[in-house]
């Protein structure tokens, strides 16, 4: 008996999509075509498969092997599995200009040669089990026609419209890379990244200013809102800002759209936000507990280093008290908490003295189950034209030895506390 494609697969099982169909043609694999909650998918027998949101717009696609991902801004990465010695890594790159738009032509291509399938008569349906809704053909012809629309011209107008509603992005938290992103703060201020990296001039907007940019981000996103559960609050001191105005950011998000309840509309659960300047002053422990009840879930801290002079060479001068303080009643206030860590912050002139004291710190703090610890490689943070006075940057075996030392002293974290360790690599966020 022949194995199912992945296709005749998900119309058998495929649970998540609620609505969902099979398409037989006279010759080669079978075609599924299904909704879920917030997206659409085709898959082509094992592939090629695409996803799209209910916009129309392609978001992930799997052909000859290759996944592409199509951000917002309407960049593509790559990622292929290449093999290196005995191991099979993972490679991204960014696709040039016209790679990315002959990619875009080749998807839209697709939807309109089945709409001319459907069209002709040529597809035999086949009907999920009884208790999945079938997706019926005209249903189907209508969402292939929203995607046809996606040519060059729309893509261009979204690019245009995208930039126009963000700033320069900020990096975002390895815990956090699914959220939606509002800009509350854009670029850093005093001039100061965390691990040193290239700072963005500084600006905040006000709390009407915040409201025009929720909107407008609603707008930009559209249908596909429905895919977000949680919100990444950027920028790094958007916490450090005066406690009334932090409470009426969040406010602002309670009463947006982003947060709307009925039928399908979009459910934010869980702000997220990222504090790189742990010094006082600080929200008190109160003030926690009221960003608590406005769905603040998680704060990710930077954490160069837990030695207070290797820290200094990245021009941060809060003390190691700071980050204990800070843990400890974001623990009481019920928020979640992320570690941004720099596997080589010293380089190799500080690699010990950063690794134990970093070890020691991180260990003493009140973290557990749900918490994460995400291993950075200092390295794609630091701005060129800008290193770090009397480090040599680590490279090769000797930063593969830093990183493995580190994760086996922060072991009793993950044995005894729950709490996740993670290496994190700038590349999943196509940075």
């Amino acid at each position: 008996m022949a194995l199912q494609t992945e296709a005749e697969c998900l119309l058998d099982t495929g649970v998540l999509y609620g609505v969902r169909v099979m398409l037989r043609p006279p010759l080669g694999d079978p075609i599924f075509a299904g909704f879920k909650q917030g997206a659409f998918s085709l898959y082509y027998g094992d592939g090629p498969i695409y996803h799209f949101d209910r916009e129309g717009r392609w978001q992930r696609a799997f052909i000859h092997g290759i996944h592409y991902l199509k951000g917002l801004d309407t960049t593509i990465q790559a990622i292929d599995r290449v093999r290196e010695g005995v191991n099979m890594v993972l490679k991204r790159r960014t696709l040039f200009f016209a790679e990315a738009s002959d990619l875009d032509a080749s998807i839209r291509a697709t939807a309109l040669d089945l709409l001319e399938a459907l069209s002709s008569g040529r597809l035999k349906r086949a009907d999920p089990p009884s208790k999945a809704q079938p997706l019926s053909s005209d249903e189907l012809y209508d969402f292939l026609g929203r995607i046809v629309e996606w040519d060059a011209t729309a893509w261009f107008a979204h690019r245009e419209k995208y930039l126009a509603t963000y700033g320069v992005l900020p990096f975002l938290p390895p815990d956090s890379q699914n959220a939606l992103i509002l800009q509350a703060t854009l670029g850093h201020a005093d001039g100061i990244a965390f691990g040193g990296g290239a700072a963005a001039p500084h600006y905040q907007r006000s709390i009407p200013e915040f409201a025009t940019h929720t909107r407008e981000v609603a707008k930009l996103y559209g249908q596909r809102l429905l895919q977000y559960r949680t919100l990444f609050l950027a920028g790094s001191d958007v916490l450090r800002r005066p406690n009334d105005e932090i409470v009426a950011l969040l406010e602002t998000i309670a009463r947006s759209e982003l947060c709307a309840t009925t039928g399908e509309a979009p459910r934010l659960e869980a702000v997220h936000a990222f504090l790189d300047n742990l010094a006082s002053p600080r929200p008190t422990l109160e003030q926690w507990r009221t960003y608590r009840q406005l769905q603040l879930r998680r704060v990710t801290l930077g954490v160069e280093s837990g030695d207070p002079t290797v820290r200094g060479l990245y021009r941060k001068a809060w003390e190691n008290s700071d980050l204990v303080a800070l843990v400890s009643d974001l623990k009481q206030a019920d928020i979640a908490i992320g570690l941004m860590v720099l596997i080589d912050a010293g380089g190799a002139e500080h690699a010990e003295r950063h690794l134990a004291a970093t070890a020691d710190l991180i260990n003493t703090l009140e973290l557990g189950k749900g918490d994460i610890v995400s291993l950075l490689d200092a390295n794609e943070f630091r701005d060129p034209e800008q290193q770090a006075p009397n480090v040599t940057p680590l490279a090769g075996l000797r930063w593969t030895e830093q990183q493995a030392a580190l994760k086996h002293a922060l072991l009793p974290l993950r044995s005894n506390r729950g709490v996740k360790v993670v290496p994190y690599s700038l590349e999943k966020q196509g940075l």
